[in-house]
């Protein structure tokens, strides 16, 4: 009897071990599943970063965009138009008299995005202002920036501050940032459709060297020239934006469009060249 009495007891003990044991197993299974559901959720919340392609599993996980975040990166289903580039134009009060007709050759009014930069109010023979035109902008007031860093000359930062000056306006839905000079000729459709071709969430940096060797032995082989076009992708103009102060500073004794290759190449981007965009210099 006492014999059986022990048996049960220790049958009994067992139990209880057993039990415990996979009680303890249990907890700790369930400690680790819910610690990894909250180290997921951290990271898809917080380290989402909207220039990387989300793999095929995170993309079923895909957050939505708040009201306020620029809608170039709700909208990257739909096919690339017209409507996502922004043109910024760079001149003078003084040219504009003469190379407006340029511009207005290719301006379509109401459909492209973007504005034509002076450097002061236009005088009375250009008021009204065409409406042919894009709108014009007053370009910003750097002459403290100018004392300081003494460019080669003062257009220099001028022209590279316009990408800021455009970024500014035009972002919501914008996806590629384009930087000419006043007689720029683009041909839209063109350009649609060639910049179509690129993914516009990664770093671009797209233009041409000059058909004149002089030119870019002169400057620099691998830059993109203004006159022929310098496009920016969102992402990549949003960056040198960010660092523009730096970029003006470091870099002020270059041309335009040398000091805007040097910044961007501060950021990681090198020209992808296109052999579409021209720059035609002449000797005088």
């Amino acid at each position: 009897m006492a014999s059986t009495a022990g048996a049960n007891v220790s049958e009994f003990k067992e139990k209880v071990n057993l039990w415990s044991d996979n009680f303890v197993v249990r907890n700790l299974c369930r400690v680790f599943v819910i610690s990894g559901l909250i180290i997921f959720a951290i990271l898809v919340l917080f380290f989402n970063d909207p220039t990387c392609k989300a793999s095929g599993f995170l993309s079923t996980w895909k957050i939505s965009p708040s009201s306020s975040q620029p809608a170039s990166t709700v909208d990257d289903d739909v096919p690339t138009n017209v409507s996502h580039l922004a043109f910024g134009l760079q001149g003078s009060e003084k040219t504009y008299h003469f190379r407006k007709a340029y511009l207005e050759a290719w301006w379509r009014p109401n459909i492209t995005r973007g504005y034509v930069y002076i450097d002061r109010e236009p005088t009375a023979d250009l008021l009204p202002w065409s409406p042919k035109s894009p709108q014009y902008r007053m370009n910003d007031d750097l002459s403290k920036l100018i004392q300081e860093i003494r460019p080669r000359s003062a257009l220099m930062p001028r022209m590279v501050h316009g990408i800021l000056e455009l970024f500014r306006e035009e972002h919501e839905g914008i996806r590629w940032i384009i930087m000419g000079d006043d007689d720029t000729m683009f041909f839209v459709d063109n350009l649609v459709h060639v910049l179509s071709k690129y993914d516009h969430t990664k770093y671009y940096y797209i233009g041409y060297p000059s058909e004149f060797v002089l030119s870019n032995y002169w400057f620099n082989f691998n830059q993109a020239f203004g006159g022929g076009g310098i496009i920016l992708s969102y992402p990549l103009a949003k960056a040198l934006v960010r660092d523009m102060d730096r970029c003006l500073r470091k870099y002020s004794d270059l041309s335009a469009d040398l000091m805007t290759m040097a910044c961007l190449a501060d950021i990681g981007a090198n020209l992808t060249p296109h052999k579409g965009v021209h720059q035609v210099n002449f000797l005088s």
